[in-house]
């Protein structure tokens, strides 16, 4: 009974202390003591009637400046609730203090972790414990002051600084340190975007990705604080402050994870919320990139501006259309007055075109709807070359195609090494191809630039020089101021009103109107291309260089010039073209001019130069000897293509030397032949005669004949009997005497003979 008592004496004694009365006994605790007594805790502290406090040694106080001791510190030292013996204690353990802080109704946390046989109160670890002043309430000893927790702004730092660079460049760790509560969930991973590549990342980093990279660092946010410690097992789904949905997944063996990312450690306490790290990084859905963005990552701001200041920004902002998009250097790339919408759509080409799709030579279709072509788009040619390697070298126009293109949606980019130009005026592209000098030379002398450069949606056939060279002497003539009109009428001919590419005229035979309104037949045959009149495939051309594209239309150059049906170029006129006046004299004085018009002649066309050398004067006063002159060089014949053929103007040894006679008008005897000598030069030969003129040119016109143009004047063979040279006809007449002379001797020896006989009067025996 006795001893009842006195242990009910001793409970009362326990019952009536207050943690103040237990501190002050132990000399341990005199600096704690002592800043109660100046904060005015004391009283507050007598009147916890239970709870639970972490009571700093002596020790402690001296690790810190007296300044960094608050009535807030240490009232972070006190649990609310009922005392917590030391064997309650668990690892990750969450209690609130009577510190309330920034987490609204809620008290600021400490947070028990348990190391072996070591317990520690967040950064502090606990000394003695259990040390009783009532039934419900403990103090425990620790070796350090308890640190207040540091706002979710300053806290990031601690565990991810390349986070905190982020967060602060997205102006989120202000979000941060505002005076609410947020629960945070902070990868480990040093590079935060890693899962993004070097595009999108720099772009999330450049000043335009400021929003996606607030939107991918505000996904990991959520508006309250969430400790899993005082988390339920099973799932809870939260939004976070994107809008997002995050779902906590908690297990009864203690894991966690959020949206299938493992929580690799929980409760990391903060004074406006708490933070849970994670293992890896979230990558937002609804995050989106697209063209526009790829663009800025890319460093393509001035490209992106452009399509901006001309209301083109669908073309970088949609995702449904594809698109292929060439981008120039930026410091290349002219900023706005200078460039106009057109060109800019003119780097947008229609279609998602990778490399393994883009074929050599091919034109691609732009987003440049030109009224030049007819309201068509222009297009712009690909280039393909491989050498050898695994990727061939890829230009667009003259930009060669820099680095591997990017792909984003349903577009692709490529950079490029310079801007686009787009096509000029059929004008300024051909007066740089010196093959087409002559052809640009014709155009001029016609007038008729204006109205092909003004006609749109054109195709324009370009003969070459060969092409003019081989019309020979046809050529001069269509240059003379006599024949302009039908020189317009060739070279219109040669603008087909209709755009064809070359892919165009490969695919069927086409017949179209021209700037002449005459037809001209395009038909592909094999891998040629033919171009020329419908009622004469013999003289069409060959297109040997296709798609060369200007602002109205496209230009294929050709191997021969093709003349109308129309247009009839007679000899009189060609002899006027090539101003062989001399002859044309000769002929009219001879009143054979008309008989050059004839279907099937040849005239022979001697230079003035050449007529030099005879008494012109004295000839046109010899009616007989200027008919025949004249007549001497008009041939009848049917023009040959041999005689301008590309193949018979270089002679080899497996080759027979090509020949070809013909009579003149002046009779069938005499004759001329046309030869080719063995440097592949054409010679004109008289017949049984030394007489050779060196032919300087041909030219064939509409009859089937032609003028060919000689250095010397041919004259005719003065002829004898039977219409022989007068030699071989002297040389005839003498023979002719000789054998009448000698049959008439004989004849008269064996007359004698026989008189005599018969005078003497010998008679036969029989």
């Amino acid at each position: 009974m006795k001893s009842l008592i006195i242990l009910l004496c001793l409970h009362s004694v326990i019952a009536y202390q207050t943690i103040i009365d237990v501190l002050s006994k132990d000399e341990r605790f005199e600096k704690l003591v002592s800043h109660l007594q100046k904060l005015e805790l004391v009283p507050m502290m007598n009147e916890l009637e239970s709870g639970t406090f972490f009571a700093p040694v002596n020790a402690a106080f001296e690790k810190i400046p007296d300044t960094a001791v608050s009535r807030e510190s240490l009232l972070y030292h006190v649990l609310k609730g009922k005392g917590i013996p030391s064997t309650d204690f668990y690892h990750g353990q969450l209690k609130e203090t009577l510190y309330d802080g920034y987490l609204g109704s809620d008290a600021q946390r400490i947070k028990m972790t348990v190391k072996g046989h070591k317990v520690y109160v967040n950064q502090a670890k606990l000394i003695e414990t259990d040390i009783q002043v009532n039934n419900y309430t403990y103090i425990h000893a620790i070796d350090s002051v308890l640190e207040l927790p540091k706002l979710l702004g300053y806290s990031i730092r601690d565990i991810n600084p390349a986070l905190d660079e982020l967060m602060q460049k997205a102006d989120i760790i202000q979000l941060l340190k505002e005076k609410t509560p947020f629960t945070v969930f902070v990868s480990t991973k040093k590079e935060p975007l890693g899962y993004y590549n070097d595009i999108e990342t720099a772009y999330l980093m450049s000043k335009h990705g400021k929003t996606d990279l607030s939107i991918f660092l505000k996904y990991a946010i959520i508006d309250k604080a969430i400790y899993l410690d005082e988390f339920t097992s099973g799932k809870t789904t939260y939004k976070s402050i994107t809008g997002d949905s995050l779902t906590i997944t908690s297990t009864k063996k203690g894991e966690a994870s959020v949206n299938d990312l493992a929580i690799t450690q929980s409760d990391i306490l903060a004074a406006n919320g708490v933070i849970h790290q994670i293992d890896d990084i979230f990558k937002p859905n609804s995050l989106i990139f697209n063209t526009r963005k790829y663009l800025y990552g890319l460093n393509a701001t001035n490209m992106v501006q452009l399509f901006d200041n001309y209301n083109l920004s669908h073309y970088i902002d949609q995702a449904n259309t594809n698109y292929t998009f060439l981008i120039p250097p930026e410091d290349d790339i002219p900023l706005p007055p200078l460039p106009a919408a057109s060109w800019l759509e003119y780097h947008v080409i229609q279609g998602y075109w990778s490399q393994d799709t883009l074929v050599d030579k091919k034109l691609l279709l732009t987003e440049f709807k030109s009224a030049e072509l007819g309201d068509k788009r222009q297009r712009v040619p690909v280039y393909t070359e491989n050498d050898g390697k695994k990727k061939p070298s890829i230009l667009f126009d003259h930009a060669r195609s820099l680095g591997d293109p990017v792909s984003i949606q349903n577009s692709i980019i490529y950079k490029i090494s310079e801007p686009l130009t787009l096509p000029g005026d059929f004008l300024s592209r051909l007066v740089v191809d010196l093959d087409s000098s002559t052809f640009i030379a014709t155009l001029y002398v016609s007038e008729v630039v204006e109205e092909i450069k003004s006609t749109p949606g054109i195709t324009l056939f370009a003969p070459t020089n060969d092409a003019f060279k081989e019309l020979g002497l046809v050529a001069k003539y269509l240059v003379h101021f006599s024949a302009k009109p039908q020189l317009q009428s060739v070279l219109r001919y040669h603008a087909a009103k209709k755009l064809l590419y070359e892919e165009d005229m490969k695919s069927k035979t086409h017949e179209v109107s021209t700037l002449a309104n005459s037809t001209l037949r395009i038909s592909p045959d094999d891998q040629v291309i033919h171009v020329g009149r419908p009622d004469d495939s013999l003289t069409a051309a060959i297109v040997n260089k296709p798609n060369i594209l200007v602002s109205n239309g496209v230009i294929h150059k050709i191997s021969k010039v093709q003349i109308p049906s129309d247009v009839q170029i007679t000899n009189q006129q060609v002899l006027v073209g090539i101003e062989a006046n001399t002859l044309m004299t000769i002929l009219e004085k001879a009143e054979l001019l008309n008989l050059t018009q004839q279907d099937n002649t040849v005239i022979l066309a001697p230079t003035d130069k050449a007529f030099t050398r005879l008494d012109v004067q004295a000839l046109l006063e010899d009616p007989y000897q200027l008919e025949r002159i004249a007549k001497m060089h008009m041939v009848s014949a049917t023009w040959q293509d041999e005689w301008t053929s590309h193949e018979s103007s270089t002679v080899t040894k497996l080759k027979k030397l090509l020949s070809f006679e013909y009579p003149t008008l002046l009779s069938l005897a005499d004759r001329v032949t046309i030869q080719q000598t063995e440097k592949g030069e054409w010679v004109v030969q008289v017949k049984d005669s030394d007489q050779q003129a060196q032919i300087l040119g041909f030219g064939r016109t509409s009859a089937n004949g032609g003028i060919i143009l000689i250095d010397s004047v041919l004259m005719p063979v003065r002829r004898g009997i039977f219409g022989l040279p007068f030699l071989w006809s002297l040389f005839v007449i003498l023979l002719m005497i000789a054998l009448i002379g000698g049959t008439i001797s004989v004849c008269g020896f064996f007359g004698y003979k026989v008189y005599n006989r018969r005078r003497l009067g010998y008679r036969p025996i029989f």
